[in-house]
């Protein structure tokens, strides 16, 4: 036994020199295995004493050295090796304040949230300060439950004994509401009060940048477009905008029908954070101040489908002022414009390198109503102006609307996913309420499965048969009605003058400036149906079934 303990006894050395070179997880396993092979001797009466020294000896020992190199990593910020130390000195020997506090800091520097609330709250236990629910509130901040961020921070502030909220306090109750409406609820409640606690940190510090811009976001999340203009004013004045900031603004400007503020902000588009694309060309921009009546104007797209479709309406008045236009577009929409009324040449990449074409200016797709300096009388394109081909529409016909139903085109989701315009399909089944319909699907890539949940009216997936855009045009030609809230179906739709209901979210793209009328404001075919609430899809979907019905008696 005494050639036994002498062994074990040398191999102290080897852990100490492990710890030395900070090998931290192998000194660890062999301590552990030191002292289990010490304590394995423990029956031997004659060196009970013996060994009890030592293993007393060997842990003081340890601890000094590795909490001396955890002191060691918290200073040089090496919050991974100062866990490993502090959890072990945590789980095995000491659980005193300092340590505790160090072990959470190193859990919070390594974002292991869920394990540094719990000990977080065995902190408080212990003791029920106001620092540690400040703490619980900023873990809970990090975990995403905002609620409970809120509850621990009010406790924070009761137990400082404060009377009134300063500043800083508000602003960090109002980001919690504002993240709860954004993360978890989208209860307009949420964004009230949000906007509520940012107004209050202003009135301790009106000039203050973070403070102006939380609160002209949490306005814009309310609808409440007066407030939000009133300190984007002050934002704007105190020169605190970046591009990125402009762009918001003058999305916001354009959203709530203020054309003129939104034509002064909307080309910083071009320069914000991630700019919109567009390529580089040697000629001069057309600002719609130069004369271009003997030159050939080149109108590049820009964005969306969509967007294009829209700014097509706006070509007809440029023929007027320009020698020539040329519209360069997208390949998918290509066939679908490039036979016009306007003597436009249309291009794509397919059919024509952009080098190859001659013109004295150019201008981006989303420009043309800026150049042309629109105001609320004249910013609507009305509609009707994008035509089907003729014989597509005969063929579409053929094949798939020779039935005497009320037609009726659905698009509920964008090729690129997009949460806040998708309707679930759950939410659509209301319209299967609906008598002597049939439904045809216009949204790509939807799955035939998918559709089976419509039991009374079936729905023809016929967007599996669309090459390009002039395909989904002659489908939207033999319809009825277009139900849609997806921009590029509802602008297609509005462009060829179709009767269209579109259906958007609490929030919608800013892009549709108007909504508050019986039509759209950029087409007089599209009625639009506004969600009361993010995400309530059925009421605005039972909207649409009054709307319908009504359409269908007046037929």
């Amino acid at each position: 036994m005494e050639n036994n303990f002498l062994k074990i006894q040398l191999s102290r050395a080897v852990w100490v020199s492990l710890i030395e070179q900070e090998k931290l997880s192998e000194a660890i396993c062999l301590f552990e295995k030191y002292k289990n092979d010490l304590n394995n001797l423990l029956n031997g009466k004659k060196y009970l004493k013996l060994i009890q020294t030592e293993l007393k000896y060997s842990d003081n020992i340890f601890i000094e050295k590795i909490q001396s190199l955890a002191e060691k990593y918290i200073k040089n910020k090496d919050y991974a090796n100062a866990l490993i130390c502090y959890k072990y000195i945590f789980d095995n020997y000491q659980n005193n304040l300092e340590v505790l506090q160090n072990y959470i800091k190193c859990l919070d520097e390594t974002k292991q949230y869920d394990l540094e609330l719990s000990l977080a709250k065995i902190l408080l236990k212990n003791n029920n300060s106001a620092e540690n629910n400040k703490l619980i509130s900023k873990i809970y901040d990090k975990l995403n439950d905002y609620k409970k961020a809120i509850d621990f921070y009010h406790k924070y502030i009761k137990l400082l004994g404060k009377k009134e909220l300063d500043a800083y306090d508000n602003n960090t109750i109002g980001c919690h509401y504002f993240n709860l409406y954004i993360k978890n609820t989208h209860a307009p409640k949420d964004a009230q009060n949000a906007l509520l606690y940012f107004q209050n940190a202003l009135k301790f510090e009106p000039n203050s940048k973070v403070y102006l811009k939380n609160t002209i976001l949490a306005a814009m999340k309310t609808k409440n477009y007066k407030i939000e203009k009133q300190y984007w004013d002050e934002y704007i004045n105190y020169q605190y905008a970046t591009s990125d900031d402009e762009f918001t603004y003058s999305a916001s400007c354009l959203r709530n029908g203020d054309i003129e503020e939104w034509k002064k902000y909307y080309n910083s588009r071009f320069r914000k954070t991630d700019p919109t694309t567009y390529p580089i060309l040697k000629k001069p921009e057309w600002t719609g101040k130069e004369d271009i009546s003997n030159s050939t104007l080149l109108i590049h797209y820009e964005q969306g489908y969509g967007d294009n479709f829209l700014m097509w309406g706006y070509v007809p008045r440029l023929t007027k002022i320009a020698k020539k236009v040329i519209y360069y577009i997208q390949n998918n929409a290509y066939e679908l414009l490039k036979n016009n009324d306007w003597g436009v040449e249309v291009y794509c990449q397919r059919t024509k390198n952009l080098n190859e074409l001659e013109f004295d200016y150019h201008l981006p797709s989303m420009s043309i109503p800026i150049a042309l300096d629109v105001n609320k009388d004249s910013i609507s394109v009305l509609g009707g102006y994008i035509k089907a081909n003729p014989e597509l529409v005969k063929k579409y016909n053929e094949q798939f609307f020779s039935t005497n139903k009320f037609k009726i085109g659905l698009a509920f989701e964008g090729v690129k996913s997009n949460n806040k315009r998708d309707i679930p399909i759950k939410n659509l089944k209301l319209l299967d309420s609906l008598d002597n319909v049939q439904f045809y699907c216009l949204s790509k890539d939807i799955n035939d499965d998918k559709l089976k949940c419509f039991k009374r009216n079936k729905i023809i997936n016929i967007a599996k048969n669309f090459s390009d855009f002039s395909d989904t045009a002659a489908a939207i030609e033999n319809t009825d009605l277009i139900i849609s809230s997806d921009n590029c179906i509802l602008n297609l739709a509005g462009a060829m003058g179709k009767k269209t209901i579109g259906i958007y979210n609490y929030h919608y793209e800013f892009r549709w400036y108007n909504l508050s009328g019986e039509d759209c404001g950029w087409y007089k075919s599209v009625k639009p149906i506004v969600n009361n609430e993010y995400n309530n899809w059925d009421l605005s979907i039972k909207k649409a079934i009054n709307e319908v019905n009504k359409i269908i008696k007046l037929k």
